[in-house]
């Protein structure tokens, strides 16, 4: 048996993108989440908001994906998921486009192999 919690336009604010106007301010982010687990999760809205806040204080990525795959490593570590979805909006990142995001599937197999990226030297994959 699985459970699932579902968790959707989370708006949080964040330092993230290539161009270095874009890395002056924090941005809005709309974060979607669905977690999966062997067992109940029961992690409310405020904890959810809380901890990705606190896994992004010291972080400022350059990319979508790169943070995409931070928290979605954090997640699997932390809350002992399964399965984690995420995907992550930026509002108005192109002008009149109203978002553009990212939507990513990682799960626990995956969480070796990500383990072994995530201590790769780079701008991109580190905090």
């Amino acid at each position: 048996m699985s459970f699932m919690q579902q968790h959707d336009d989370i708006l949080l604010y964040v330092i993230v993108g290539v161009y270095e106007w874009e890395r002056e301010a924090v941005r809005p982010l709309v974060f979607d989440l669905l977690l999966e687990s062997p067992h109940p999760l029961n992690l409310s809205r405020p904890l959810i908001e809380q901890r990705i806040t606190e896994w992004l204080a010291p972080c400022s990525y350059r990319l979508l994906e790169a943070l995409a795959e931070y928290l979605a490593q954090c997640m699997l570590s932390e809350w002992q998921c399964s399965r984690v979805v995420l995907g992550i909006e930026k509002p108005g990142a192109l002008g009149d486009i109203a978002r553009v995001g990212i939507r990513i599937t990682r799960n626990t197999q995956m969480c070796d192999h990500m383990q072994q990226v995530r201590q790769t030297p780079s701008s991109d994959l580190a905090c």
